[in-house]
């Protein structure tokens, strides 16, 4: 890594990305379970769902969500009293012919879900049941708990998200998830919801921007969105409803705090201060974004001369730091 702010980032999202060994296991069970489901005329189709599907799922790869397209000419008696439950006792039984060690609901049994655990998969699949609306985007998914079909339209999420991120040059995906590592590890924001972050993102970044900017410019959007409803990127629900007042208001505070942090790293950025930038980035997201080097005492006395010194502490040749290298009288002379 070179000591550009831009590098950094660069090394950041090479940090977050998936195993490709596992992602392309994953993307192979995928169309195997596919093609089996449809040759025994069960399913017509299948897709992914949840962020491995959008692309902005944290490592370690988990679970995989799939949903499965049941066969129409199964419609009439699955919409029938036990019939989600059903649908996932066959969807086991296709998966118990074709791979006979696999196991079933080890970890948990989902309500919406058969989760399938392989014995050569580090991660487990979770099948999940759905009858398709005509023509329409719309599916309705399994509760094997209410004994209920779900509408849901995570086909539209997928599609938001994509084309969203084919706006901005494919950097969208790559953006969220390092908003994602942001929350993740955050004492405050840890428990929020990822697609959330998603969201944010999603109304702040429409274009391509720099990994630095995307993040400053959500960090500074979202400081303010948290104080009232934070619609999913279909503008559907309201991933929010659940927080108290005491919540956003913290919340809001953590966010200004980082989002100013974030506009002196810019500043910095900027003004060439990289080493400087890059420090107060590691302090703002912590591990994996990389640390900065070492100030050495000699740069520091020459940067005291004439700059300002950062959030971090650090002396920069840049005026845009924190505050000023050269303290202020703070009385008259006459």
């Amino acid at each position: 890594m070179n000591d550009s702010t831009k590098a950094a980032f660069n090394a950041f999202d090479e940090e977050l990305n998936l195993n490709i060994r596992e992602r392309m296991s994953a993307q192979k069970r995928h169309t195997d379970i596919t093609g089996h489901l449809v040759s025994s005329s069960l399913a017509v189709g299948t897709f992914l769902q949840g962020s491995f599907a959008r692309k902005t799922m944290l490592k370690p790869l988990k679970d995989v969500d799939m949903v499965i397209r049941m066969h129409p000419r199964l419609e009439e008696i699955l919409r029938r009293p036990g019939g989600p439950a059903l649908a996932m006792h066959l969807i086991r039984q296709i998966i118990a012919d074709t791979y006979p060690n696999a196991q079933f609901d080890v970890d948990d049994a989902p309500a919406h879900a058969l989760q399938v655990t392989f014995p050569d998969l580090d991660f487990t699949f979770d099948l999940v049941p759905a009858l398709d609306e005509d023509d329409s985007e719309i599916v309705y998914i399994a509760d094997r708990k209410n004994d209920t079909w779900e509408w849901s339209n995570t086909r539209t999420l997928n599609r938001v998200i994509s084309t969203r991120n084919q706006a901005t040059g494919g950097r969208f995906v790559h953006q969220a998830r390092m908003l994602k590592s942001y929350k993740k590890d955050h004492p405050l924001l840890g428990d929020t919801c990822g697609l959330l972050w998603e969201a944010l993102a999603h109304e702040a970044v429409t274009g391509p921007l720099e990994h630095s900017q995307a993040l400053a410019e959500t960090l500074a959007h979202a400081a303010h969105a948290v104080t009232g409803p934070v619609l999913d990127p279909t503008g559907i629900d309201d991933l929010t409803t659940d927080w108290t007042t005491t919540q956003r208001t913290a919340y809001a505070t953590a966010l200004t705090g980082a989002a100013r942090r974030a506009a002196e790293a810019r500043r910095l950025e900027e003004d060439g201060q990289h080493s400087a930038a890059i420090e107060i980035w590691h302090e703002v997201i912590g591990d994996p974004f990389p640390a900065a080097e070492a100030q050495s005492a000699a740069d520091a006395l020459r940067a005291l001369a004439a700059g300002s010194i950062t959030s971090t502490g650090r002396a920069v040749t840049s005026p845009r730091g924190q505050q000023p290298a050269r303290p202020t009288r703070s009385w008259r002379t006459r």
